[in-house]
């Protein structure tokens, strides 16, 4: 899989879209953006489990995120990586984002813990 921006490609396109959706709003990330974000840390743990925290801050910076926005997203991101559990919003905890995660070198297992 190659990276980009040093993460990978799915990642990368939910930074933009994040990015863009907050452009929208006078550059403020939305709370349903934000539910977005947590639900898919909470389904798709494993397209999150090997991302570098610095890389996505850059990448959302580059973007042209606010830092108060990137900051969240950054700590909601560190949480999740610690095993921590984050509650979105009812109506998007099934949410995912498209594309799919790539396919990681982790093994894959039956329960939700990292």
């Amino acid at each position: 899989m190659e990276l980009v921006d040093g993460l990978p490609p799915s990642v990368a396109s939910i930074a933009a879209f994040l990015a863009t959706k907050a452009k929208a709003y006078d550059n403020h990330l939305k709370w349903n953006e934000q539910a977005m974000f947590k639900a898919d840390l909470m389904n798709l743990r494993h397209r999150w489990r090997s991302v570098d925290s610095v890389a996505f801050r850059s990448k959302c910076l580059a973007e042209g995120m606010r830092g108060e926005d990137v900051g969240l997203l950054v700590g909601w991101l560190e949480k999740a990586q610690a095993g921590r559990r984050l509650v979105p919003s009812k109506s998007y905890r099934t949410f995912r984002f498209n594309p799919p995660p790539e396919e990681t070198a982790f093994p894959s297992y039956n329960n939700d813990r990292w």
